[in-house]
């Protein structure tokens, strides 16, 4: 066995503290008291979900950018207020039929974080849904709400590309910040 698989197999057999806090956090939250048994079974549960569930480690090769951190977390709850109204706005209008879209946007980043960051925020502001996140093509396939002519779609991707840069410039390393630095792949503008 090798020195790096063996490292990799004692990663994945290590207990994952912070996922193993964070669960137990959301325990306490959901019973919705904070008391030592809450918190004691909070932490034993999560033992036993990480254990059953293990996660697949995640790799992280970049460095914490905390001026551009704050730039994505402040971009993230900008987009979700004015996407939210965007979206309320289009419910309210009785008898309205948005014209939605399925797209496949091709990725510039090959730091999984990076991939896996981008598809969750780009999912978690309303008016996209995630489809799909492929590591093996490095693309994102999402459901786009209110895509009426070509520009709607262009902007739509333009948005996905534009978080994908947000998530790298925070969290990314040297190599990747060169790539979203370079045009989108598939021949589109940026």
């Amino acid at each position: 066995m090798s020195p790096d698989s063996s490292r990799r197999t004692q990663a994945r057999h290590a207990l994952q503290w912070p996922v193993i806090l964070w669960l137990t956090l959301v325990w306490v939250l959901l019973w919705g008291e904070f008391t030592v048994g809450n918190i004691l079974a909070g932490l034993v549960i999560g033992v036993a979900i990480i254990r059953v569930f293990p996660l697949p480690p995640i790799e992280f090769h970049g460095k914490v950018h905390p001026w551009h951190l704050l730039v994505l977390v402040y971009a993230f709850f900008r987009d979700l207020v004015v996407s939210s109204l965007q979206v309320a706005r289009i419910v309210l209008r009785f008898g309205y039929q948005p014209v939605n879209a399925v797209l496949v946007v091709p990725m510039r980043t090959r730091s999984e974080l990076a991939l896996m960051l981008t598809s969750e925020i780009v999912s978690l502001v309303p008016g996209s849904l995630l489809i799909e996140a492929s590591r093996s093509t490095w693309t994102l396939q999402i459901h786009v709400l209110e895509t009426k002519t070509e520009a709607d779609v262009e902007a739509a991707r333009q948005r996905v590309w534009k978080e994908e840069e947000r998530v790298v410039r925070a969290l990314g390393n040297a190599e990747d910040i060169a790539r979203v630095e370079q045009p989108p792949p598939g021949g589109w503008s940026r």
